[in-house]
């Protein structure tokens, strides 16, 4: 689900107004899910289908103390998997503070899982967010990125500002850092987004301009399964 907030990766995703919405569903016992696609399944910056389109769906479970448990699911094309799909696993926890609870929070655990691929790529990735007003601000950390022994933090701060009914600019940076940056790209580096989001029907919909600030050595084109040039990302979204 915060897949949607990250991207996941926001999945990268960048409709905050329609996640956060999304995350509403925490307040109460109940499952929840998403089905959606997009032009290209963006992580951070990077694409994990070689530029191409991805189906993508979650399932959830929220209990009324705060503790929920999920599953998102995409499908990727990586030069270096044998993998066609990304199954994560999550669970966390989430609530709320303030006069009128005006702030609230979550604490997850990731589980990153391609099946049909060997052990060697699943690590675990903990999650800490806070939410206030249109912001969004989540720190992630891993101590074993990609089962590489190598620790990776990552930054990320959205805001969302509604223009009109059902309407909102996006916006969203984020900063790779740490061995396990280094590890993939050979440097720490920041992605970033802005877009508009909407929902019509009861159908998500994004439009968004994405890149990264990697330097020239390390930006990768279009024939690249890895690909991460700046990019338009188109995304379609149904909530249930």
């Amino acid at each position: 689900m915060y897949k949607k907030l990250n991207n996941k990766r926001i999945a990268q995703v960048v409709g905050l107004t329609l996640s956060t919405a999304l995350f509403a569903p925490l307040a109460q016992a109940e499952f929840s899910g998403e089905i959606s696609i997009t032009n290209d399944y963006r992580f951070r910056g990077v694409s994990q289908t070689a530029g191409d389109f991805a189906l993508q769906g979650s399932l959830d479970y929220s209990l009324e103390n705060g503790l929920f448990f999920g599953a998102w699911a995409s499908n990727v094309d990586k030069d270096s998997y044998d993998a066609d799909v990304e199954i994560d696993v999550y669970a966390g926890y989430w609530g709320a503070f303030g006069a009128d609870e005006e702030w609230e929070y979550d604490v997850t655990l990731t589980y990153y899982t391609y099946p049909g691929q060997d052990e060697s790529t699943r690590y675990l990735e903990a999650n800490v967010g806070l939410y206030y007003a249109g912001f969004h601000l989540a720190q992630w950390y891993t101590n074993d990125y990609s089962n590489a022994d190598v620790s990776l933090n990552y930054t990320e701060l959205n805001y969302s500002y509604e223009i009109s009914e059902n309407w909102s600019i996006d916006a969203h940076v984020g900063y790779s850092y740490g061995d396990g940056a280094d590890y993939d790209w050979g440097e720490d580096y920041v992605d970033y987004s802005i877009g508009v989001s909407t929902e019509i029907g009861g159908v998500g919909l994004s439009l968004a301009w994405l890149d990264t600030n990697l330097s020239d050595d390390n930006i990768i084109g279009s024939s690249d399964p890895w690909r991460n040039d700046g990019t338009v990302l188109a995304t379609a979204s149904y909530a249930f």
